[in-house]
């Protein structure tokens, strides 16, 4: 991104992630997206007419609706008729690129002011059923879990957890490391809940029979112990257990996205600006290694090092994943998801990367921090970071 053009992340709003199967299990992507869109505009009190585009970030279109996912958040959050909407689609990178691709559009002089959202429900994730249009001759009818599938790279017949676990031997992660980290991520979310620091960026959902205002994978009784009794998923003596990956989740986040003139012109206070961000491809067997080439080229780009970030936010897809990260880009520990991540809070995989990178902007605010990344790895090979300064 060459352009002088300041952008800015205004504000965001999230859903809580609500657990698999759990309260949030019935509303549709785009609804929850909405949830916290609308709240999100009532909470900055912007116009919706004043918006010029809609991004929306998702991964499985779990209903009709999600296949037309911008166009429909942009007619339910209020947007004028005439604002255009798209869906986009780079697996766990998802709300990263949209964040990155309304910064470009900005910076192309071709929007002042954008929506963006990322929603999943992987509760409502169907089955497919395929030669049920035309029939079989023969035999059953093939049925495919398409949750299943997503999580599994077929092109080099390995399951992500598989990709963890490549990583763990390479980077010499025990599964004692796993858990402890795992543990670690529960502890800081309640600790930040403790200290009210995550509910302001939440929206709680309340109608009918749902109520639910807090992340419902977050664990309240978890201990090291009960960790270090999981049995391991993927491997025999692997590190990756029910506890040490990121949380099955339904849930949403919202952003405003806007340039320096939009905001000066109707008196906004950002969080944050968007300073540069990078994409990179990596072996899909590692794929959880993406954040670190993605973070690496960054920085060599801005002509900084990892001493000049003051915080970091890697999604954890699983724990011996993100420690391997850390290890290969010798981050201190001490920088890295100080509020817990996906392993406690859960990954609903297109809205992750926008909610980590309102938590690093609040972050920052919080702490009087100037400098933060976010990141994350990506299914089928590859990396992405963004990177933040404070305003």
């Amino acid at each position: 991104m060459i352009s002088k053009e300041r952008v800015f992340i205004v504000n965001g709003k999230r859903t809580p992630f609500g657990k698999f199967g759990g309260s949030l299990g019935s509303i549709t992507p785009v609804d929850l997206a909405v949830y916290a869109a609308q709240a999100l505009l009532q909470e900055t009190k912007i116009d919706p007419n004043t918006l010029d585009q809609v991004i929306f970030a998702n991964v499985i279109p779990s209903t009709p609706d999600t296949l037309y996912a911008g166009r429909h958040l942009a007619l339910k959050a209020g947007l004028k008729i005439t604002t255009p909407g798209i869906v986009i689609n780079r697996l766990c990178g998802s709300g990263i690129q949209a964040i990155l691709d309304a910064a470009r559009l900005i910076r192309c002089k071709e929007a002042n002011a954008l929506l963006i959202a990322g929603a999943e429900n992987m509760t409502m994730v169907p089955h497919l059923v395929y030669g049920s249009r035309f029939g079989t001759k023969y035999g059953a009818l093939k049925t495919q879990d398409l949750l299943l599938d997503t999580l599994y790279d077929k092109h080099v017949q390995t399951p992500m957890g598989i990709t963890a676990e490549n990583l763990a031997v390479e980077y010499n992660v025990t599964k004692e490391d796993s858990d402890q980290y795992s543990y670690q991520s529960h502890a800081k979310a309640l600790k930040a809940y403790e200290a009210n620091l995550i509910q302001p960026e939440i929206v709680p959902i309340k109608f009918e029979r749902i109520d639910c205002s807090r992340d419902e994978h977050l664990r309240d009784d978890v201990s090291l112990e009960q960790m270090q009794k999981l049995k391991p998923t993927f491997k025999k003596d692997g590190t990756v257990t029910a506890g040490s990956a990121s949380g099955i989740v339904d849930g949403a986040c919202a952003m405003i996205i806007a340039s320096e003139e939009y905001v000066t012109k109707y008196n906004l206070k950002p969080i944050a600006e968007v300073i540069d961000g990078q994409v990179v491809g990596v072996d899909p067997t590692k794929m959880g290694i993406g954040p670190v080439p993605a973070i690496t080229q960054l920085l060599e780009r801005q002509k900084k090092n990892i001493q000049d970030i003051d915080l970091f936010e890697i999604n954890e897809a699983f724990a011996s994943q993100v420690i391997s990260c850390q290890r290969a880009l010798s981050l201190p520990m001490e920088k890295l998801n100080i509020w817990g991540g996906a392993v406690a809070l859960g990954h609903p995989l297109g809205a992750t990367g926008i909610k980590i990178s309102l938590t690093l902007s609040r972050q920052m605010q919080h702490l009087k921090k100037d400098w933060a990344i976010s990141s994350a790895c990506i299914g089928g090979g590859q990396g992405i970071a963004l990177l933040l300064k404070r305003v």
